[in-house]
């Protein structure tokens, strides 16, 4: 019996190492990620596209569907009111001699909420399968994001606290987290 326990133990002991080097290994290849921030006056160059982030607001449902009709279809569920949509608002500019495609890809992220979403292009009732633009050399645009929260991202008890925390776009997550940072309302 003691000769059992003895192999348990050291079967055990050296599955406890295997995990530790393991782990260890791990952290030394993938460390965390470098934060970068980029902010009004110190605007992103993403393959020759300037983008700056310039603002952004809080809507109900019922302020949003004055602004698009994209989700309107949550405006006769009854928890209409467990939903905010923010609306960011970015500046855009080919700093290149070549026209820009771009598609905006980006996570909103409310770190003081623990709160992420992704966010995309306000449908365009007129094109509503544009999600990307063209921005002809030189040019400088206006894009339009907007992201929804519900209360399976955010507590409704944090709803009130949104508009007075730091939102951030994070377009790259490893090896540097790369991030818009607005300016707090």
């Amino acid at each position: 019996m003691k000769h059992c326990k003895l192999i348990v133990l050291c079967i055990s002991s050296i599955a406890i190492v295997i995990c530790a080097v393991m782990i260890i290994r791990i952290n030394v290849l993938y460390p965390n990620a470098e934060v970068i921030s980029y902010t009004k006056d110190n605007p992103v160059d993403i393959n020759g596209l300037e983008v700056k982030p310039i603002d952004y607001l809080v809507y109900t449902l019922d302020e949003f569907s004055e602004i698009s009709s994209e989700y309107d279809r949550y405006l006769k569920r009854e928890n209409k009111d467990k939903k905010r949509v923010v609306v960011f608002t970015l500046s855009v500019r080919n700093t290149t001699d070549d026209i820009i495609s771009y598609s905006p890809s980006f996570v909103m992220v409310i770190e003081e909420l623990c709160a992420s979403n992704g966010a995309f292009p306000i449908i365009n009732n007129d094109n509503p399968s544009q999600q990307s633009i063209n921005v002809l050399p030189g040019e400088e645009r206006q894009l339009v994001l907007k992201s929804m929260l519900s209360t399976s991202m955010l507590k409704y008890e944090n709803f009130d606290k949104i508009e007075s925390s730091t939102m951030t776009l994070v377009y790259s997550f490893y090896p540097y987290r790369r991030k818009l940072v607005f300016d707090k309302r």
